[in-house]
């Protein structure tokens, strides 16, 4: 996940969950894709970043690799959705 300058190269979305990609970052809390059967049924706030195949600059993880729990990144998107994305809509 590549942000910075507290604009995100992605885009913010609610999908419905049979849709997700691994490259997505499911949000409230921010977490990324591990498996399918741990996703609620319905439709999920996600970040798709823009290009997933950049390392992610809120932690050490490089391309293609999951951020740690303590990601600045993954902090950032959570603060970004105000923990409702959907219930927005």
């Amino acid at each position: 996940m590549a942000h910075g300058g507290g604009e995100f190269d992605g885009e913010f979305m609610a999908i419905a969950a049979a849709d997700i990609r691994s490259t997505d970052v499911v949000l409230n809390p921010a977490r990324y894709v591990t498996g399918t059967a741990d996703l609620p049924g319905g439709v999920i706030d996600i970040f798709r970043p823009a290009d997933p195949s950049r390392a992610c600059e809120g932690c050490d993880a490089g391309p293609g690799e999951p951020c740690g729990w303590d990601c600045l990144g993954l902090a950032a998107l959570d603060d970004a959705t105000g923990y409702g994305f959907a219930d927005a809509g």
